[in-house]
């Protein structure tokens, strides 16, 4: 899961094609928010904010903001770290 990720990080804004197959995978990202592991919940906040699209700003806000109220530290912290990206 986490090779996918870097994966999707480094090549979702090389063509069209790439942007189309990155913006779905947001929904899985947005599951992935959701798991019951904290390291799932916080690689999917830094994979989602890491992806350098305009289309999913609005989306990547709403999960910084759900990130930062999160029982976790692991996740509150990577929240804090997701803003600056």
């Amino acid at each position: 899961k986490k090779l996918v990720y870097m994966y999707l990080v480094h090549h979702a804004d090389a063509d069209q094609q790439c942007r189309e197959l990155s913006l779905l995978a947001i929904n899985s990202f947005q599951r992935d928010l959701a798991n019951k592991n904290q390291l799932i919940r916080g690689l999917a906040l830094r994979v989602m904010t890491s992806i350098p699209m305009r289309d999913i700003l609005q989306i990547q806000v709403m999960a910084i903001r759900k990130a930062s109220a999160d029982v976790s530290p692991y996740v509150r912290k990577t929240a804090a770290h997701s803003i600056s990206k």
